[in-house]
C-alpha cells in the first residue's frame, strides 16, 4: 500500500455534514496525493445536487495542497454512482486541482491509483 495514499470507507446512512466534517479533517491533518473513497457500503439518500455543488466549492478552496493529485470513488448502487459523477462533475466546473473518477470496481479504480492489484496480478 503506497505511503501516499488515504482510503476512506463510509458505511451506513451518510448525512452532507458527515462528508463536510471529514474534509475539514483531512486537509488540517496528513494530505495525501492519492484518495480512495469506498461508498459501497454507503447510503447517500440524503445528499442532495446542492450539497455537492456546496462540497466542490469548499474543497476546491483548500485543494491546493493536492495539486496534480487523484481521487477515486467507487460506488455501490445506481444513486450513489450519479451522485459521485455529479460530484466528478462540480469539481470540474469548480476548477478543483485534482483528477477525480468514478467507478463500480474497487479493483478499477485501484488500477487508475496506481495502486497494486488483488493477488498480485498485474502492475
Amino acid at each position: 500500500m503506497p505511503n501516499d495514499l488515504t482510503i476512506v470507507t463510509a458505511a451506513g446512512r451518510m448525512k452532507p455534514v458527515d462528508f463536510q466534517e471529514w474534509t475539514a479533517s483531512y486537509y488540517r491533518g496528513r494530505v495525501t496525493s492519492l484518495t480512495l473513497w469506498d461508498l459501497r457500503q454507503a447510503d447517500l439518500s440524503e445528499i442532495k445536487a446542492e450539497d455537492l455543488r456546496k462540497d466542490a466549492i469548499h474543497t476546491r478552496n483548500m485543494a491546493v495542497v493536492r495539486k496534480g493529485g487523484k481521487t477515486a470513488i467507487v460506488s455501490g448502487d445506481a444513486l450513489a454512482y450519479g451522485l459521485s459523477r455529479m460530484l466528478e462533475t462540480f469539481y470540474e466546473l469548480e476548477n478543483v486541482p485534482f483528477d477525480m473518477e468514478v467507478f463500480r470496481d474497487v479493483e478499477e479504480a485501484k488500477s487508475w491509483l496506481g495502486m497494486p492489484m488483488e493477488g498480485g496480478h498485474g502492475d
